[in-house]
């Protein structure tokens, strides 16, 4: 080969070694965080066109780049491992509230009075309980009802004194009516032979919840009235009191009580009074206690609560059945265990820790003892605590259908929850 041939193809072989060389330390400097880009190469040595000296046989290696600084790699740290998701749980079921038990009296004090039926009924008293202004009461003595009121003068020289108690009433004499109204209605009816006051355990206590109390005295059928022989079963007069009994509250009251969310409550013959009420479209529900008879067809969307004592021997349970079994609406049968027909009055804990009325014998007769000692004897149930059983039962009853209470209602758990009282049956239908 020609040697200038030869020269010239080494010189461009070295330098395209150098040419790649400069690339590559180009790329390496842009991959770099070193801050000086420039990289050294090699000179350039013109050869001279005349080579006096004979060349090499084999053309040099070009000089390496040098090796580009890398930025180190960041010590490989732990990803971030996402907390494991929560196993779902199953929502618990809200715990549920304790029954709501109305034994005691209530929050609001109590205002009492007696008004007059009207003059078409000649005298015809009409006692009311009713929830009065706290501040008026301060200061003011309750009033203690003395028993021997109901009794007609000419019979009480023949009562022993064991037998005339004071009874405590919680309430207040003609105090003001407390603001906060309107208050639905409850109509208490006492039995054949009794008296307007003579479960003031009660009536004096559902006013603490709220209610105006109103208990007619029954002129037709009362105590006085079976003293001197004249009393009388009477639906329609029954029926008429319970009206009067609503018209005196409004004129009395105005619109402070709702006399159209009634209640009506009766023992007995009171009973039946209670039931044929339903009739009357302001009364809502009804408590037959301790009685017989049907509900009437007008009753169809009205609850009745029916109360009975196990060992009644004035009105079997099974004629209080019947009241049951009748009610065309909602209804409730609660059979108390060993209480009798008297167990819900105020005279019963009296006749019991008097040991009986067998002084009475030869003025009443042995029939009329027996019927007044009715669950009044130690073979019963603590008539204190069917008082407390009843106070219970008429209250969450008459708050259920009467007001708008969460939580009130007849449930057969509230016999386990009053000391004393224990259920010989109970149902509930509609």
């Amino acid at each position: 080969m020609d040697p200038r041939k030869t020269g010239r193809f080494k010189r461009k072989a070295r330098a395209a070694y150098i040419a790649l060389g400069l690339v590559l330390a180009v790329l390496a400097a842009g991959c770099s965080s070193n801050d000086d880009d420039s990289q050294p190469t090699a000179p350039i040595v013109e050869q001279p066109t005349e080579a006096p000296t004979p060349a090499p046989t084999e053309a040099p290696v070009p000089r390496e780049a040098p090796t580009p600084a890398t930025t180190p790699e960041p010590e490989p740290t732990e990803a971030a491992v996402p907390a494991p998701e929560p196993t779902p749980q199953p929502t618990p079921a809200p715990t549920p509230s304790p029954p709501l038990v109305f034994t005691e009296f209530g929050d609001l004090p109590v205002g009492v009075r007696t008004l007059e039926l009207g003059e078409e009924t000649g005298e015809q008293p009409l006692s009311v309980w009713y929830p009065a202004d706290s501040d008026a009461v301060a200061g003011m003595d309750t009033e203690i009802y003395d028993s021997a009121q109901a009794i007609p003068a000419a019979f009480r020289a023949l009562i022993p004194e064991s037998m005339q108690s004071a009874v405590e009433t919680n309430s207040y004499r003609d105090a003001p009516l407390a603001d906060g109204g309107p208050y639905p209605v409850v109509i208490y009816s006492h039995g054949f032979g009794g008296h307007r006051d003579v479960a003031i355990f009660l009536t004096a206590h559902l006013a603490s919840h709220g209610f105006v109390v109103a208990s007619p005295e029954h002129i037709h059928r009362n105590l006085p009235a079976q003293a001197f022989g004249t009393a009388e079963f009477s639906p329609e007069k029954d029926q008429a009191d319970v009206a009067n009994t609503l018209a005196a509250l409004e004129t009395s009251f105005g619109s402070a009580v709702d006399t159209a969310s009634v209640g009506v409550i009766g023992h007995s013959a009171g009973a039946r009074t209670a039931l044929d009420a339903l009739a009357n479209e302001a009364v809502l529900a009804a408590i037959p206690l301790a009685g017989g008879g049907e509900a009437p067809p007008e009753a169809v969307d009205k609850s009745i609560l029916v109360v009975v004592a196990e060992l009644d021997l004035t009105v079997p349970t099974e004629n209080s059945l019947a009241s049951y079994d009748s009610a065309p609406g909602p209804r409730t049968f609660v059979n108390l265990a060993q209480a009798g027909h008297n167990s819900f009055t105020d005279s019963c804990p009296v006749i019991l820790a008097g040991g009986g009325l067998g002084m009475l014998e030869p003025l009443l007769g042995a029939e009329q003892v027996e019927r007044a000692e009715d669950g009044c004897t130690p073979e019963n149930a603590d008539p204190l605590a069917m008082q407390a059983a009843l106070r219970h039962l008429a209250t969450t009853f008459f708050l259920a259908n009467l007001t708008s209470l969460p939580g009130a209602g007849v449930t057969p758990e509230f016999a386990d929850l009053i000391d004393g009282v224990e259920l010989a049956d109970y149902r509930e239908g509609s």
